[in-house]
């Protein structure tokens, strides 16, 4: 599990920063000079930092428990709790909306996206392809299962597979909820949900 942020310009002696979140240690990588560098940092060093992006993503699981019907109480007691947490909230989500796609059936979807976002791989809270979404290109999901989905949602992006989520997982509704939110309800909202967080985080983050 772990967060990353995508800073978008300079921290510290670091250009094009990223800071990484895991359990129990943060990771600054950048430019440093003419190469890239990572190094181990204090918490405390990037508390200041992250906080509006984990802001950010308490409101984007508040609003997708609302869809989902999944209550999300987030642990304020340090960044890592609070990671801890949300990753609780995934497995949560995970299993609500699988048994929500179970009801759908078989179904085959291949569909052109302007530009796909994924705020979610698996565990990972990952605001890389927030910022730098796949332009142009193709979500693809096949689920075969009649009364359990069976399956996997695909990112294809130059001819190539660069993504994919299980169908019956969040990070799987969310590019489903891109490319066909109208095979529920549910993905709806979802998609409406996704556009306010992608503009909240223009709002905060430097990245253009």
């Amino acid at each position: 599990m772990e967060l990353v942020v995508p800073l978008c310009g300079t921290w510290r002696e670091f250009q094009e920063a990223t800071l990484i979140v895991r359990e129990g240690v943060v990771t600054a990588v950048g430019r440093v000079g003419d190469s890239f560098d990572e190094r181990v940092v204090d918490v405390g060093d990037v508390a200041d930092v992250v906080r509006p992006y984990v802001e950010l993503y308490d409101w984007f699981a508040s609003e997708v428990g609302r869809v989902l019907g999944v209550e999300y109480g987030p642990d304020r007691a340090g960044l890592f709790q609070w990671l801890r947490s949300h990753v609780a909230f995934i497995d949560s989500a995970n299993a609500r909306w699988g048994r929500l796609v179970d009801g759908v059936g078989p179904f085959s979807v291949r569909r052109f996206v302007k530009r796909v976002y994924m705020p979610y791989i698996g565990h990972s809270l990952t605001l890389t392809y927030v910022a730098y979404p796949y332009p142009d290109a193709i979500v693809a999901a096949e689920n075969k299962g009649r009364t359990m989905a069976i399956g996997s949602v695909v990112v294809e992006w130059g001819g190539v597979k660069v993504a994919s989520a299980g169908v019956r997982t969040l990070a799987g509704a969310l590019l489903l909820a891109q490319a066909a939110p109208e095979l529920r309800p549910e993905l709806g909202e979802l998609k409406k949900a996704l556009e306010g967080f992608v503009e909240r985080f223009r709002a905060i983050s430097a990245c253009r």
